[in-house]
Order: C-alpha cells, then structure tokens, then sequence
C-alpha cells in the first residue's frame, strides 16, 4: 500500500507503522508555531524526498493521513524533526522493521532533547509520586520529558488519574488517557 501523503510509486509501498500513540495540536493560524504533526509530516517528508520518493506536496497530504498525531506537542514535533530528517531510504520506502526501528529511535532521543512544558511540569510533580507509590520509579525530569512531547489534552486526561484510589485504577486511567489518540 503506498503512503497516502507520497505520490502514488511502484517503489513505495507499506503501511506506516503506527507511531505508538505520538501526538499533536493541529491547526495552526497566522503567527503560530506548526503543529507537531505538520512538524513530524516535514521531517518524514525531508527523508523521503532525500530518497527521492515524494514531491511539493508531501507534508501537506501526511498532516490530513496522520490524525494520529493529532496530540504530539509542538515542542515534541520540533525534538522528532531532525532525527526524522535522517530516516533511512529502507524506512521511507516501506520496510515496516527499519521504519519501526527507527522511529523508535527517534522518539527516545526526542524525549531527551524536548523543551519541558510547564503543564507537565505542574503534573510530573505529583504524578510521579503516583507512579512511585504503585511501585515504580519515574523521576520527576524524566516524567516531565516523556509528557512534554503530548500536548494539554493529554496531560489534562492524565491528570485525573491522580485521583484513582487504587493502582490498578490509576495504571488503567493512564492507559486510557492514550487510547482514542
């Protein structure tokens, strides 16, 4: 299957994997910053037109094919884009294994370099806290990294699961927090 946001190639085909649940704000007016999604579609694109397997109007096509990503944070966008600039030509061209690979890749290296949101700031102070009386430990700037690459929808649907009274409640909330991204 081709990339609804490449031109149609006999070369390019596969399915893109499905970026464990990335997300960003879309819509992006006069003077705002892009979304994290057309900032991940940029990057992507960047790749593939490297490997010659895309044209002008890449981006624009994989922002409308990506509402997956719809909660990625523009910051998180910003810390993907240069690692996604280096994707390999096997990874654009549908090697699901190599695209996988590497976009996990990029992600754990997004997560370290991301600009630290202030609302993940005020929710990693006592989120990780939560997450420490279930059992398990999350530093606090690691939390605030890893929630800064979602945007306030995100963090305000974790942000209840505070309240779970029981680990298995509050593991369950936070699962559900991401799954209709």
């Amino acid at each position: 299957m081709t990339r609804a946001w490449e031109r149609p190639r006999s070369v390019v085909s596969a399915v893109l994997w499905g970026v464990f649940v990335l997300a960003a704000a879309v819509g992006s007016g006069c003077g705002s910053s892009p979304s994290g999604v057309q900032t991940w579609c940029e990057g992507v694109c960047a790749a593939a037109a490297r490997c010659v397997r895309t044209d002008d109007g890449c981006a624009s096509r994989c922002v409308q094919a990506e509402p997956g990503l719809v909660h990625l944070s523009s910051s998180g966008g910003s810390a993907l884009k240069p690692c996604l600039e280096q994707l390999s030509c096997q990874a654009t061209s549908g090697d699901e294994t190599a695209w996988k690979n590497e976009q996990t890749a990029c992600w754990d290296r997004a997560r370290t370099s991301v600009a630290v949101a202030d609302h993940a700031r005020r929710l990693c102070s006592s989120f990780a806290l939560a997450w420490f009386e279930c059992g398990y430990s999350l530093a606090i700037d690691d939390c605030e990294r890893i929630y800064s690459m979602w945007d306030d929808t995100v963090l305000d649907r974790l942000a209840v699961c505070e309240a779970k009274q029981t680990c298995e409640d509050f593991r369950s909330c936070e699962q559900a927090a991401y799954r209709d991204l």
